[in-house]
């Protein structure tokens, strides 16, 4: 049995992460320290200039007035009473494929417990056509698969990367080792006027473009596979600061 910290971006009452926990906690003991509400698209954001409240729930579930990487922290050091053998983020109802690692609070709440050198591994759920509501996701499906995928990456993993899971619905019944496509958004911008007449703005998700030739996420998941990536916390281009450093050769301020 292993300790297994579970976290998401869609608060501690999320379909996702309920089915997800249930699942979990049939083979390896779980505490859930999740934000008391939706904070989608908040990456690694911390809380800074406002104090945080923990509330527990129930036993070994506590919820947080913040983001999924202050969960994270919190519970590292102050609600587990030692270091979990695994982190998991999600699970989230909607994609977190190419360019969404960026910006996703699924994502981010792997990278946190990345930085504590703990494997960490961040799951989505793809809904097939409909509404993307939290009854058209097959949350009970998707947990046996997440499961499945974290047993085998428990005897495998390392805390050098941040794994990262897409499971569309229907799929094959397999998993595919992929890279990250792209993803690219334009973002809508709806303006409205309040009832004192002042300007306000919705920015909204618009409709993204996908590209990903075989082999990446994107590909992977519109044939059907569950797509597993591999994030590596890296930002250092050789190439690119060799380029940079032939540029500035001989150059004073």
């Amino acid at each position: 049995m292993k300790t297994i910290l579970l976290t998401n971006d869609d608060g501690f009452y999320s379909q996702g992460l309920t089915a997800l926990q249930a699942e979990l906690e049939k083979q390896h003991q779980v505490w859930v320290v999740a934000p008391d509400r939706e904070m989608s698209a908040i990456s690694m954001a911390l809380t800074l200039n406002q104090p945080l409240r923990v509330k527990q729930i129930a036993e070994k579930v506590f919820a947080v007035n913040g983001t999924t990487s202050d969960c994270v922290n919190i519970a590292m050091q102050k609600i587990l009473p030692q270091p979990p053998d695994f982190v998991v983020s999600g699970m989230n109802l909607g994609e977190n494929l190419s360019e969404d690692v960026f910006f996703s609070g699924t994502v981010g709440g792997a990278f946190s417990g990345h930085l504590y050198g703990i494997p960490s591994l961040a799951i989505s759920l793809v809904a097939g056509p409909g509404p993307h509501q939290p009854q058209g996701f097959p949350c009970d499906a998707g947990a046996r698969v997440a499961s499945r995928i974290l047993d085998r990456l428990l005897s495998a993993s390392h805390g050098r990367v941040v794994y990262n899971v897409n499971i569309p619905f229907p799929n094959r019944n397999e998993v595919a080792l992929t890279r990250l496509g792209s993803k690219r958004y334009t973002p809508d911008i709806v303006e409205r006027i309040d009832p004192r007449g002042r300007a306000y703005y919705w920015i909204g998700a618009g409709t993204p473009s996908y590209a990903g030739s075989e082999g990446s996420d994107v590909w992977a998941v519109q044939n059907g596979f569950v797509s597993l990536s591999i994030i590596r916390y890296d930002l250092n281009s050789r190439e690119e600061l060799q380029r940079l450093a032939a540029a500035f050769s001989g150059f004073s301020l």
